[in-house]
């Protein structure tokens, strides 16, 4: 009898743990969308509205966002939603002008690199753009539209990072599909050849995962998600660039990044 009771009560509190963080994952969904919308037409306006210089204001409005990606991320672990470890967050300190890549698992990891990564540029998805609550920011911040004609796109990640600011590109170009291999596509690579900039891995797992691609905000684990994030050391681009054509170092860098991130997935 004792112990149907104790079950019974183990059963009503993880019964109650669930309703809670589904109930706070709903409440950050829709303070996302409107923290987005207040940053881009309040604060960003009035924190760099009196900086003349362009690259002086998308700067600034970067560090806001971060800010209040970090703020945002701590509201997230205090309410119960998600709980965090970062390794190797003392690497980030001397990280500037790289270009950071990490694998794509779930719909906070933007959030979460924002948060960590200091001077942050991002390639963004066009789709974004015509996201009523989100593209007030990506304008604002200045982002980089991964649709651009070549030229351009190069032209502008190029001055991004000569600038000493560490650029954020998901190799993977969407979020992975569990229980599927990780696979690259040949886009990071075959920039960071042509520009010469140094590679800073980021390994993003979480437990259980959430948030993944096609599966609604309400789908939440039973569980509560645990995100690790590694960040690993940088890879010097110098290594790959031989003497050889440009595009199969491209291809031996893309080779080399899958292998090191399966690798490193399936240890985890």
């Amino acid at each position: 009898m004792g112990g149907a009771c104790v079950g019974g009560g183990a059963m009503l509190s993880r019964r109650i743990n669930y309703v809670w963080r589904l109930t706070m994952t709903g409440i950050a969904f829709v303070e996302m969308g409107l923290g987005a919308l207040i940053l881009a037409l309040a604060v960003i306006p009035v924190m760099t509205g009196f900086t003349r210089d362009r690259a002086a204001r998308l700067r600034r409005a970067q560090r806001i966002i971060r800010t209040s990606f970090r703020l945002y991320v701590a509201l997230l672990r205090r309410c119960g939603v998600i709980t965090l470890q970062v390794i190797g967050e003392e690497k980030l300190s001397d990280c500037a002008g790289a270009l950071v890549v990490a694998n794509h698992p779930t719909l906070l990891d933007v959030v979460l690199l924002m948060s960590l990564v200091p001077d942050a540029q991002c390639v963004v998805k066009h789709q974004l753009w015509r996201n009523p609550f989100l593209r007030p920011v990506v304008k604002a911040a200045g982002y980089i539209r991964n649709d651009r004609d070549p030229e351009s796109f190069v032209e502008e990640c190029r001055a991004s990072l000569h600038t000493g600011r560490n650029l954020i590109i998901f190799p993977e170009g969407t979020r992975s599909v569990p229980g599927r291999p990780i696979h690259f596509q040949r886009g990071f690579a075959h920039l960071a050849t042509l520009i010469g900039s140094n590679l800073q891995p980021i390994l993003i797992t979480c437990d259980p995962v959430t948030l993944v691609k096609g599966q609604p905000w309400y789908s939440i684990p039973q569980r509560l998600p645990a995100y690790r994030i590694k960040i690993e050391d940088q890879i010097e681009i110098r290594a790959f660039l031989t003497d050889q054509p440009r595009s199969l170092a491209a291809r031996r860098l893309v080779a080399y990044l899958e292998a090191r991130y399966r690798g490193e997935l399936a240890h985890a």
